[in-house]
């Protein structure tokens, strides 16, 4: 019994750099450890610089806690502000994404490893993030200063993959544009700069919606807003709705939806629960992506 170790509350950062297999099958095996290795570097040296604690390194990732929020977000915004500029300075041969979920709470601590529910929110929050995303739980909010409390953008309660009801998630804005924003994070109208339009594709159809013409239903039926003909399709099987400063998918099927992020290796199932769709990729209706003949609807979200 004296062996065990007692839980303390952390700030977890789990970061993951996006379509890390792809890399290696377009760069090579060598050219793209070499990349790896430079991230997790650079993720490592943020980490430290704000006093964090690097737990462990994941090959295309990594693993790391901090006493405090502020310092946890801090070394995340650093991280993604010096990737960025790794694209401008011409460091790397190819840009680098890289997807970063933070949570709170208690955890066990080992040599080389960590534990509790705060771990797996935050590889379950960076598996849900874009490349260049940082998302975060409510518990990270807790402590911030006003200046990084006007960073955080809501996305609504989002279905974690795991997690049987829906999480409160919000996004951090790292760039520099937002350095000199006094704008509370309860004013999401003056946060929301740009409005996005979405864009959806299947076979040869293809249509252009506004966030004005949401709620938009997917299904095997015309009065669908977006009508997809295949008996796997259930007659309202999806649907999207502009939630103010997003675009969120909901599953309605009986046989699900898959969501697959362009340059994302992993795949969202959705089972009546869903998901936020940014940048651009596939929602598979009723039949996994592994199956090449799944009903398949490609998204692209673009500025109005």
């Amino acid at each position: 019994m004296s062996n065990l170790r007692k839980p303390v509350v952390r700030t977890v950062v789990f970061a993951d750099v996006v379509g890390s297999t792809g890399l290696y099958k377009s760069l090579g095996d060598a050219v793209a450890a070499r990349l790896m290795t430079s991230v997790t570097d650079a993720m490592s040296t943020a980490v430290s610089q704000f006093h964090g604690q690097v737990v462990k390194t994941l090959g295309d990732g990594v693993l790391a806690v901090f006493d405090n929020n502020a310092e946890a977000v801090h070394a995340c915004s650093e991280v993604q502000r010096t990737l960025a500029n790794w694209g401008h300075t011409g460091k790397t041969p190819i840009a680098v994404p890289l997807k970063i979920g933070l949570s709170r709470g208690p955890v066990v601590l080992t040599p080389g490893d960590c534990f509790g529910d705060a771990v797996n929110a935050a590889a379950r929050l960076s598996d849900s993030a874009g490349g260049g995303q940082i998302l975060v739980s409510d518990a990270v909010m807790e402590g911030l200063p006003l200046e990084l409390l006007a960073r955080l953008r809501s996305l609504g309660a989002i279905f974690l993959r795991g997690y049987d009801v829906p999480v409160p998630v919000h996004q951090i804005e790292w760039d520099a544009s937002w350095q000199n924003s006094q704008t509370l994070p309860h004013q999401p109208t003056v946060l929301s700069a740009v409005t996005q339009r979405l864009n959806l594709c299947w076979l040869d159809t293809a249509q252009d919606f506004s966030p004005e013409q949401s709620p938009i239903h997917i299904g095997r039926t015309q009065a669908a807003e977006f009508a997809v003909n295949d008996i796997r399709v259930s007659r309202q099987h999806a649907r999207i709705e502009w939630r103010g400063s997003y675009f969120m998918l909901t599953d309605l099927s009986s046989n699900g939806t898959w969501v697959r992020y362009s340059g994302q290796d992993n795949v969202l199932a959705l089972r009546r629960n869903e998901c936020v769709l940014h940048g651009q990729g596939e929602i598979c209706l009723g039949a996994k992506p592994t199956d090449p003949t799944a009903p398949t609807v490609l998204f692209q979200l673009h500025d109005s």
